[in-house]
């Protein structure tokens, strides 16, 4: 099992039709079962640890989530983000501050993703 947030919104690669792709199998249930892989991809997104391919590959995507406010998210992967970010923020919030601060040091792109996530 390879993945991880979403920024924490997303999983993925970009596909023509302009969504991202997710990975085919992922269980975000598994991923939040077993904390230890939780924290080692919370720790790539932070540049603190090793990356798979797949966790890299959604680290890379992330300014361009923010920037866009999950456009080309799926419905699917807005609702494992907010799964993701609402789990990260009670299990680990000392990580979660270390996240907003390095990905949205200025706060201008919070209002925007809480809007998003309240509605799905």
């Amino acid at each position: 099992m390879r993945f991880i947030l979403v920024a924490f919104c997303v999983l993925v690669a970009v596909l023509a039709d302009e969504k991202y792709k997710t990975q085919e199998n992922f269980n975000v249930s598994e991923l939040l079962d077993n904390d230890r892989l939780l924290v080692s991809y919370i720790k790539c997104l932070l540049d603190q640890g090793p990356c798979t391919a797949s966790v890299k590959d959604v680290k890379d995507k992330i300014p361009e989530v923010l920037s866009t406010t999950c456009a080309k998210c799926t419905d699917q992967q807005i609702q494992i983000g907010k799964t993701l970010i609402q789990e990260v923020k009670k299990r680990h919030p000392d990580l979660w501050n270390e996240l907003t601060q390095k990905y949205d040091r200025n706060g201008e792109h919070r209002r925007a993703f809480h809007d998003v996530l309240q509605t799905n």
